[in-house]
């Protein structure tokens, strides 16, 4: 019974999975520019900002379509968002039918992701991306010198190449 199934259904027994596809990161470019404007008052003090995206992602690949700032205690070195600030944001991205994809925030100089920043992802599951703009976020909305990660299987937070970061106009042609 079982030969007749598997032939029926094309079973394979030889079929070998390949290598894990990289991670990947799409941003629009609507939600670029909303991380400018969200991160422009710290931009403007020399703090640290923070924001979060929302979208969707299969655990590989992670659409961000939209920003969120939430209430956050930043520093010139530093930030921290309360559980409270948190759950708000997690109920304004569900009322939109979106997930909270990923957080993006500055540092003074350097983009690089700190042990900080691990302990402060609130959120974490395969697929949740984490980037980090230089210089306070300055450049933005260019991603020169950004360091972007993306938290695998074994969950830890990977690097994106920054050739599988695209920018995605979302216009029909």
């Amino acid at each position: 019974m079982w030969e007749k199934i598997t032939k029926l259904l094309g079973y394979r027994k030889n079929f070998k999975l390949g290598p894990p596809q990289p991670p990947r990161l799409i941003l629009t470019e609507p939600s670029l520019m909303a991380l400018k404007s969200c991160l422009e008052p710290e931009i403007k003090q020399g703090k640290e900002g923070i924001v979060y995206m929302l979208g969707q992602s299969d655990g590989t690949t992670t659409l961000v379509v939209s920003i969120i700032r939430p209430q956050a205690q930043t520093t010139w070195g530093s930030f921290e968002v309360s559980s409270l600030a948190m759950a708000e944001v997690v109920r304004k991205s569900v009322s939109f039918g979106l997930h909270v994809v990923g957080q993006a925030h500055t540092h003074p100089l350097n983009a690089y992701h700190s042990k900080g920043d691990e302990k402060g992802a609130r959120i974490a599951y395969k697929g949740y991306v984490s980037i980090v703009f230089p210089n306070y976020g300055r450049l933005l909305p260019k991603l020169d010198g950004i360091a972007a990660y993306m938290l695998d299987h074994k969950s830890n937070f990977a690097p994106i190449d920054r050739d599988l970061i695209t920018i995605a106009s979302g216009k029909i042609s």
